[in-house]
């Protein structure tokens, strides 16, 4: 019987393809969409992580870092030791290096990992081993392991590169092993190590000493049968003894326990939601549109099942053949939408990395699978459902007898269609009114106060090619017999050839400019005003050259920049910016004032005065909180200090100012061969492409949903447009006899115009209401926007009601066109 009704319904569709064809791309687009983004919810939100026991894998990190905090080697040490609830406990960190290859040096992701780590997350390697325990002490044996993709890259993927010795950081190493592509711990690194090493956790005598040392991540991984809450208290204990130890060193530590998984994705979970009721929003939209196609073709089609009827086909026949019908439109929507969310996936493998968390192994899975096989079911109903209704309340006797007349706008019919219409008219509103609070936001992230200029500023890194990295940064004792600092050997020498440049206006440099995703925070005291351990007042540190407010275009508040007489012999001195001087210098002037940086365990004691006041730029995110920011000179910053390493020796960024357009990536690759050779050069961006960057995520957001609302807003078109065209077909015979009895043509379009008028409001109130309370979900995705934004809400009501008489002025007309004679002689 099913299979019959299958076939009766496929010759069905046959005979009217321009109905079942309408019908499959509208179906196919709304399934398309939401397969592929489930797909990216199931492979990024639900789909284990490649690790044994992965469900059980937790971050440690400070308290409301949400698990993207550092910690220090000495609180891993005493979790590792002291934890109850976990049965195994490793450390890492990200870091960057330079390996020198055939090709010249090259920058490369270098996470150091603790031996156990690579254990504990089940690494299999494609050649060779992993690290020893010895490799992973202080003063260990120098390894790597490289990625399959430097192996191949660099090393012609040499089947014999175990044991040989690669230069990184300025170091020769041994090569113990490859990983293969798909391995790419730490997570939070993972596209980047397509070229990248991994080098072994040795503990420095800093990480040691220093519990405020925080330059690591902790990974643990829970016994069986443990909850985070439960091992959240276990950490909660170690905490507390942490600090009755060392309260001089521990006051105020804090840590929290995080799902590894919920630390990669939770940032993305609410948009990756938000977009999945969007689009959820879009299928019934899809589906209510194809419902009316089908009642349409179930008016066209009366008489047939009141032939059928009076031939003793039974109610459920008829029903059950009206819903194969829908089955068969809707098995061909999920087929054409599957090929469609393919290549919607294609395209988001494209996205630049770090976009969508774990990109490369989105892929369909068999739940996937399942849930469309789900959707084509709800489909089949939620499009069938009303159309079988209408069927099944249809008396065959009046049918038989009326050809094509007896159904009005208040019939059942036309109820349904119109209800139809106005819920998707509802929910383009959300859709639209979505997308009209995202572009206002991203207006208003355009157009926010950068701090800077953007136009003819291009920007690069130079790492040296033994880039300590920042986790193997030491404090020299020797200050006797400091080495000459790069600042004046490499950098100072290649920033005047720079500026001699034709073409350069400017050029500066800096270790964290703005946007760089460099965050080298430090405390600090005010010379003069003592505070307690805990309480230190805490700022960003950026080492910078002479014309680093030239070069970017941000103004000077008060006093003076940094100059290029700012070098190691002369007195230390400081600029701030406003952020800094707002917190800390509230009803000062902070001009000669003076401030200690890091402590003595830094080798940065000394008082440091403040000259200058910087305009306030933005840090890390377009559109976020200023933070506190001092900038050292960049010659003036100790060779035997921590900031040294962290600050020159791992990577700075040149900042370049053009006159016009020309080769910076060029003209700096060729000045670096004469004065610094053995230099790594990447990251070449303009100011521009850096601010896009940052922006991305913005705007994807809002191209997605304005691509939902545009799809919803069609489909409201053609929706409206057919309940009209078909209002006016089944009311021919009466609109002729008002127009015989004295109505004008004019008065008759006004009627039909009305008619979808009231369509739009009674869709476009209610979605409005809806908007109001739903705009409270979407609160975090805005900046500088209320979610009830009085503007959006008049611009989608404008909108609307512009869409509503335009689909309406067709059947309108070809109302006012009817001849009354005509209308008047038919059956």
């Amino acid at each position: 019987m099913i299979l019959q009704d299958l076939k009766y319904a496929v010759r069905q569709l046959r005979s009217g393809w321009g109905f079942a064809t309408l019908a499959v791309v509208t179906l196919a687009l709304g399934i398309g969409a939401n397969t592929a983004m489930f797909t990216v919810v199931e492979s990024v939100l639900l789909r284990p992580l490649p690790y044994p026991h992965s469900n059980r894998l937790v971050i440690v990190a400070p308290a409301g870092t949400a698990g993207s905090g550092n910690a220090s080697y000495l609180n891993y040490r005493d979790i590792r030791d002291q934890s109850q609830k976990l049965e195994a406990v490793a450390s890492y960190s990200e870091d960057v290096s330079v390996v020198e290859g055939k090709n010249g040096s090259i920058s490369v992701t270098a996470p150091r990992v603790t031996p156990n780590a690579l254990t504990m997350v089940g690494a299999q390697p494609l050649l060779g081993r992993t690290f020893t325990e010895t490799e992973g002490h202080a003063g260990g044996p120098q390894v790597t392991i490289l990625s399959e993709g430097l192996w191949r890259q660099s090393y012609d993927s040499d089947p014999n590169i175990l044991g040989r010795t690669v230069k990184i950081g300025g170091i020769e190493r041994t090569v113990v092993g490859v990983m293969p592509a798909s391995f790419r711990f730490p997570e939070t690194v993972g596209p980047d190590m397509a070229k990248g090493v991994w080098l072994p956790l040795q503990p420095s005598a800093e990480m040691l000493k220093d519990r405020g040392y925080n330059f690591i991540g902790i990974v643990g991984r829970m016994r069986p049968g443990v909850s985070v809450a439960q091992a959240q208290q276990d950490l909660n204990a170690i905490v507390q003894r942490i600090v009755r130890a060392e309260p001089d060193h521990a006051e105020g530590l804090a840590l929290d326990m995080t799902s590894y998984q919920e630390m990669l994705t939770g940032n993305v979970r609410p948009v990756f939601l938000a977009l999945m009721a969007a689009l959820g929003l879009v299928l019934l939209i899809a589906c209510a549109n194809v419902a009316n196609l089908l009642i349409a073709r179930c008016l066209g089609r009366r008489q047939e099942f009141a032939v059928r009827a009076a031939l003793g086909a039974s109610r459920g026949r008829l029903v059950g053949q009206l819903i194969a019908e829908g089955a068969v439109l809707s098995l061909l929507g999920c087929a054409l939408g599957a090929m469609l969310a393919q290549f919607a996936l294609a395209g988001i493998h494209k996205l630049p990395n770090g976009t969508v968390p774990q990109a490369d192994s989105i892929t369909m899975h068999w739940s996937v699978l399942v849930t469309l096989a789900v959707i084509a079911t709800l489909t089949t109903v939620l499009s069938s459902l009303l159309p079988a209704l209408l069927v099944a309340r249809t008396d065959p006797q009046p049918a038989l007898q009326a050809s094509s007349r007896g159904i009005g706008s208040r019939s059942v019919s036309g109820k349904l269609s119109g209800g139809l219409v106005a819920g998707e008219v509802a929910l383009s509103t959300l859709l639209l009114v979505g997308t009209g609070l995202l572009f206002h936001t991203l207006w208003n992230l355009a157009h926010t106060r950068l701090g800077f200029d953007v136009d003819r500023i291009t920007t690069f890194t130079a790492m040296p090619a033994d880039s300590a990295g920042f986790s193997a940064m030491a404090v020299s004792a020797d200050a006797e017999h400091a080495p000459l600092s790069i600042a004046s050997t490499i950098y100072s020498p290649s920033l005047a050839r720079l500026r001699q440049t034709p073409g350069v206006r400017y050029a500066a440099l800096a270790t964290a400019p703005p946007l760089s995703g460099v965050d080298m925070h430090s405390s600090f005291d005010i010379v003069g005003h003592p505070t307690t351990h805990a309480h230190h007042p805490e700022a960003r540190i950026t080492a910078a050259s002479e014309d680093y407010a030239a070069a970017l275009g941000t103004p000077l508040v008060h006093g003076r920049m940094i100059s290029a007489d700012d070098t190691a012999a002369a007195s230390p001195v400081v600029v701030v910016n406003e952020a800094l001087v707002k917190k800390y210098f509230p009803n000062t002037d902070p001009l000669q004032h003076q401030i200690d940086l890091g402590g003595k365990d830094t080798g940065m004691l000394k008082p440091w005065t403040i000259v200058g006041v910087l305009g306030d730029q933005i840090d890390h995110k377009v559109g976020g909180e200023v933070q506190p920011l001092i900038l050292i000179p960049y010659q003036q910053v100790p060779t035997i200090s921590l900031f040294y390493q962290a600050l020159l020796k791992t990577f700075v960024t040149f900042i370049v100012k053009t006159r016009g357009d020309m080769p910076v990536a060029a003209t700096a690759r060729d000045l670096f061969k004469q004065t610094a050779p053995d230099y790594a050069l990447d990251n070449f961006q303009t100011m521009q492409e850096t601010i896009d960057s940052a922006t991305f995520s913005q705007r994807l957001g809002l191209y997605l949903t304005a691509s939902f609302a545009g799809l919803a807003i069609v489909m409201v078109v053609a929706g409206l447009y057919g309940v009209l065209a078909q209002l006016v077909s089944y009311r021919r015979r009466e609109i002729g006899v008002r127009m015989a009895l004295g109505a004008t043509r004019e008065g008759i379009a006004k009627m039909i115009l009305r008619q979808g008028g009231i369509l739009i409001g009674i869709g476009l109130g209610a979605g409005l209401v809806i908007a109001v309370f739903a705009g409270q979900l979407v609160k975090s995705f805005l900046y500088q926007v209320k979610p009830i934004d009085l503007g959006t809400y008049v611009g989608v009501t404008i909108l609307l009601l512009v869409i509503g008489s335009i689909a309406s002025l067709i059947p309108a007309h070809s109302a006012s066109t009817i001849e009354p004679m005509e209308a008047l002689r038919e059956d």
